[in-house]
């Protein structure tokens, strides 16, 4: 009985020990971010996948709100594409897989360090082209999967935008704000940026999300903001940024008193 009462008190052990020596293929589901800006290799050095052996990498669409239309790879000896649903359709795919595989041979193309995932999106809003730069791997895997985020986390797609000291301020506090501007002669009620603040309003109250209504008003967002701070509280110095900031803006005058010379605008968006 004693033999017995030993072997079942060591089998916990033992499988402990036969657990703790596997290795597993990934040691935790790690998830990347890169904006939607680099992944579309307008701004930092563009987006860079890495795909190990015996563990995929996912390229997450989910947080933009954005359906893949469509997919190239242009080296597909190493790597197998494949996505959560069907390309085209509304309610489609807004995931990629990618999975490494040996052993497929292409005539005609060159073997590569790396290779070139391009991916069409599409959204309410228009279409976008995604560029990743996808590597192979060897070791330990890094991550998991790579999130495409919004450009700017500071606009809630609720229908605020977070201001000084983590506060929320709503399109109101825009508008409030834009009043206080003018009132100040901060900006002139015909000015290209009143203009824009106008129409960023009222798709706004229309529904559409502050981050899309910002980009199709071609507005910068730091004026977004500014405006905002502004009309949540009235101890907010009265001033807007200056369009020569490193914050992306479209507006290159029309933050000057509505006394001073404007300059025209260049066209162009956020």
């Amino acid at each position: 009985m004693k033999k017995h009462l030993l072997s079942l008190t060591m089998i916990p052990l033992l499988v402990g020990i036969v657990f703790s020596s596997i290795t597993p293929a990934i040691a935790a589901a790690i998830v990347q971010q890169v904006s939607q800006s680099q992944a579309q290799g307008l701004k930092g050095n563009g987006a860079h996948v890495t795909v190990w052996q015996g563990s995929g990498t996912n390229i997450d669409f989910t947080r933009t709100g954005e359906t893949i239309l469509r997919a190239w790879l242009d080296d597909p000896s190493k790597i197998a594409v494949d996505f959560d649903g069907s390309l085209g359709k509304r309610s489609g795919a807004s995931i990629v897989h990618l999975k490494r595989v040996t052993g497929i041979q292409f005539p005609n193309i060159p073997r590569t360090e790396s290779t070139l995932l391009t991916v069409i999106t599409q959204s309410q809003y228009g279409r976008k082209t995604y560029l990743f730069q996808v590597g192979y791997g060897s070791g330990k895997p890094q991550y998991a999967s790579i999130a495409v985020t919004p450009d700017h986390q500071n606009l809630i797609d609720g229908g605020g935008v977070v201001v000084a000291g983590n506060r929320t301020a709503s399109w109101n506090d825009v508008e409030r704000g834009l009043q206080r501007a003018l009132s100040q002669r901060l900006i002139s009620s015909s000015s290209p940026v009143a203009k824009r603040v106008r129409t960023f309003l009222t798709q706004v109250r229309n529904g559409m999300p502050m981050q899309q209504a910002a980009q199709r008003s071609q507005l910068s967002l730091a004026v977004v903001s500014k405006l905002a701070e502004m009309g949540y509280s009235t101890t907010t110095p009265a001033t807007l940024p200056n369009p020569s900031s490193p914050a992306p803006s479209v507006f290159p005058s029309s933050v000057t008193p509505a006394s001073s010379s404007q300059s025209t605008s260049t066209p162009g968006g956020v």
